[in-house]
């Protein structure tokens, strides 16, 4: 979805934005840089935002950032061509490409074989790993100019080359401040470009903003459903994406200097760009939200839910143990059930989750499994739960998207009166709150795992450190689970 993501956007903003009169014309190439600028969407805002609500781990977040590592490499390689706008030959072009192309590789090699053995000497004083880093940094600026490409795509360039170093963790926080220092400049320095702006241009940024919306849910959404990821797999990467990118400024900016489009263009995009970080600063926390909001009017669309539909013929009889979530705990809690019980027992387990990856794994072990979001009424009341001698949530509040293990709690109690109900707490408060409440059994995994840490304690404490490293080494090199 990452290739067809960013060239169905531009192939939807060329239709959309010639509809409405903008075409490329010598010394005008409005077109494309609309087209372009209107299908990227802002790394930085995503990941952040994504980030500071610990969902990276989450399928949906896995596809969008999936898709934003396309999209750098789309925007690598326009800007290697963009030079030549004015000159779209076969020949420049190769030229073009090919200098990109040199830029890579020398990258890559220096990055493999030579700034590791750099890092591991410099590793032990920070302040010469940020200093190396960025030096690192500037010299593929260098390169890339020397090429005759822009310092933008060195940069970027740069970053990515460096990206799987061990170290870019302690490097990303290290140059926050100065990432956001320069970002406040650049915007600064956009704006005092920008004159007033007239109506023509605030309705132009207006276009884009309904443009960069509307394209995600049109190209994002049918792609990802087509293959098989569900309403909330294919609906919420579309609502992650539905903004423009600081990237797109750039590519804008150096097309003004490139005399490529004229001045007020640049001026809607910095609107457009700003309005729609605005709405993605409502629209990603909000992503589940719109999600079931818009499940009720898709299904009447005689949208089917594909994963829905491919898994509902599995597993339609009652079961003894159902598990609702799949996740870390659940996944533990899985490898450790199969090795004591028989596989009798195993076939009385059902699992219900979205993330159809997870299940795929799951149906190739043999362990039931359905596809079913635990936080949509519907996804219960569909399940044969009166008869389920007991039922369990392994997922914390802080993951489960639209509701929580209290609201599981009610519902189930509801739905299977007389099951055992076993719901998972991050805190000793809410675990009072849930054993108030009804639940059979709550756990909370900080205890489980404060009470093994403590004999792990004992035992060194009795000289047995190598057999316990030992036996744990042993146990790791044959505990098999479905998410490792």
């Amino acid at each position: 979805n990452g290739i067809t993501q960013f060239v169905g956007c531009a192939i939807l903003g060329a239709a959309f934005f010639a509809a409405l009169g903008f075409m490329n014309r010598p010394g005008d190439y409005s077109l494309t840089y609309l087209a372009v600028a209107t299908s990227l969407s802002s790394t930085l805002v995503v990941v952040k935002m994504l980030s500071d609500r610990m969902e990276l781990d989450l399928l949906t977040s896995r596809i969008t950032l999936g898709i934003l590592v396309f999209q750098d490499i789309w925007a690598i390689v326009f800007l290697a061509i963009q030079p030549n706008l004015q000159n779209m030959q076969v020949l420049p072009i190769s030229i073009s490409l090919g200098k990109a192309g040199v830029l890579i590789a020398a990258s890559w090699f220096l990055a493999k074989y030579v700034l590791p053995a750099v890092f591991r000497k410099i590793a032990k004083q920070p302040e010469l790993v940020l200093v190396t880093a960025m030096g690192w940094c500037f010299g593929i600026c260098g390169l890339a100019s020397y090429l005759g490409l822009s310092l933008e795509m060195g940069a970027l360039v740069a970053g990515v080359s460096i990206a799987s170093f061990p170290y870019h963790l302690d490097i990303a926080s290290k140059i926050t401040s100065l990432r956001d220092f320069f970002v406040t400049l650049f915007f600064v320095a956009l704006g005092m470009q920008i004159p007033l702006p007239s109506w023509e241009i605030i309705g132009l940024a207006g276009l884009m903003v309904v443009f960069v919306v509307t394209s995600r849910f049109l190209v994002v959404f049918p792609v990802l459903h087509f293959m098989h990821y569900g309403y909330r797999g294919s609906l919420v990467p579309a609502i992650n994406l539905a903004q423009m990118s600081e990237f797109s400024l750039v590519v804008i900016a150096i097309g003004v200097q490139f005399n490529h489009i004229p001045q007020s263009l640049l001026s809607a995009g910095t609107i457009a760009l700003v309005v729609t970080l605005l709405l993605a600063s409502f629209m990603i926390p909000s992503g589940y939200s719109i999600y079931r909001f818009l499940k009720p009017m898709l299904e009447k669309l005689g949208i089917k839910d594909h994963v829905m539909s491919t898994e509902s013929k599995v597993n339609t009889q009652a079961k003894a143990i159902v598990l609702f979530g799949f996740y870390r705990e659940a996944s533990s809690f899985l490898e450790e059930f199969v090795k004591r019980h028989s596989q009798a027992l195993v076939d009385q387990l059902l699992v219900v989750d979205y993330n159809p990856e997870t299940l795929k794994k799951l149906k190739e072990r043999g362990v039931p499994c359905i596809y079913g979001d635990i936080g949509h009424p519907e996804t219960l009341r569909s399940q044969s739960l009166a008869e389920a001698a007991v039922i369990i949530s392994t997922i914390p509040d802080s993951q489960l998207k639209g509701t929580t293990n209290l609201k599981l709690l009610h519902a189930l109690r509801e739905l299977a009166p007389h099951s055992r109900i076993i719901v998972t707490a991050d805190t000793l408060d809410k675990a009072r709150e849930l054993y108030a409440k009804g639940a059979d059994y709550v756990f909370v995994p900080r205890i489980v795992g404060a009470h093994f840490l403590v004999d792990i304690l004992e035992r060194v404490q009795g000289d047995r450190m190598d057999a316990v490293k030992q036996g744990a080494q042993k146990f790791l090199s044959e505990w098999k689970e479905t998410l490792p």
